[in-house]
């Protein structure tokens, strides 16, 4: 009986997620900046010039940033705000989404303008997509300085190293 109980118990065990041993949020810092410290915005390589080669950009930006997300999700080690890794997390998932959609919106103002009107309206139009993100920027590159962690998407200048960050003491 108690050789079944020990194995219940072991299963359990298993069956749960990893527990951090590490005391502060640095380890999983130092290993989410690894994943993603030269994040590319899409990895494949796409025929471009074409719709279907913009979407297919656009997939591939919405699915680098996932792989890169979920290789965070199942790290072992616990980052020291959760709340926040959690909604820095959902902002880099929204973020790759909008630079996917925007990526495609941006092909499709350049193709349509395909009269001298069209035309003199692209150039307001294009200015308009591309600071669509900023206020996810804003909010990511926030959450990146609380949490000493880079751009996860690849849409993003790159960032200071974790110790460029000015500390909470100084």
């Amino acid at each position: 009986m108690r050789a079944l109980i020990g194995l219940s118990l072991l299963g359990v065990a298993l069956a749960l997620p990893p527990v951090s041993t590490s005391g502060s949020g640095a380890d999983w810092s130092d290993a989410v900046t690894q994943v993603c410290a030269h994040a590319l915005l899409f990895e494949g390589r796409h025929q471009i010039g074409t719709r279907a080669g913009a979407l297919a950009v656009a997939r591939d930006i919405r699915a680098s940033t996932a792989r890169r997300l979920h290789r965070i999700e199942a790290l072992p080690q616990t980052p020291a705000n959760s709340r926040l890794a959690a909604r820095w997390i959902a902002n880099q998932r929204q973020l790759a989404a909008m630079l996917a959609t925007d990526y495609v919106r941006v092909f499709d103002v350049i193709a349509a303008a395909n009269t001298p009107s069209k035309e003199a309206r692209m150039a307001a139009r294009l200015i308009k997509l591309e600071h669509a993100p900023d206020g996810l920027l804003r909010a990511a590159r926030l959450m990146e300085a609380q949490l000493h962690v880079p751009d996860c998407t690849g849409g993003q200048p790159r960032r200071l190293a974790r110790s460029d960050h000015p500390s909470p003491s100084r």
